[in-house]
């Protein structure tokens, strides 16, 4: 399986496992994450009420789930897919 790392600012990337790892550089980032996997499928529908800010020279594990779309805002940082593809849409009725 391929291990997915962006690096650099992320925009509404479709996730395909249940934990992003940021890891930030000389300055922090912030992330949010849209629910476009099921069962709202609306990206337009925000996982956390505010942003996490993740500081910076440090690792941040978030959960994203399978599916749902991870934005990042800032620079210097990379976004790595860790876990598993286990969950958001496991188990839901369609």
């Amino acid at each position: 399986m391929a291990i997915t790392v962006i690096s650099g600012a992320v925009t509404a990337a479709v996730w395909t496992t249940d934990k992003v790892m940021i890891t930030t550089g000389t300055n922090s980032v912030t992330a949010q994450v849209g629910l476009a996997g099921k069962p709202t499928s609306n990206a337009s529908i925000l996982l956390y009420s505010a942003a996490v800010v993740c500081p910076a020279n440090t690792k941040t594990e978030l959960y994203v789930g399978v599916g749902n779309q991870l934005t990042t805002v800032g620079g210097n940082s990379t976004a790595a897919a860790i876990g598993t593809a286990s969950s958001a849409n496991a188990g839901v009725y369609n």
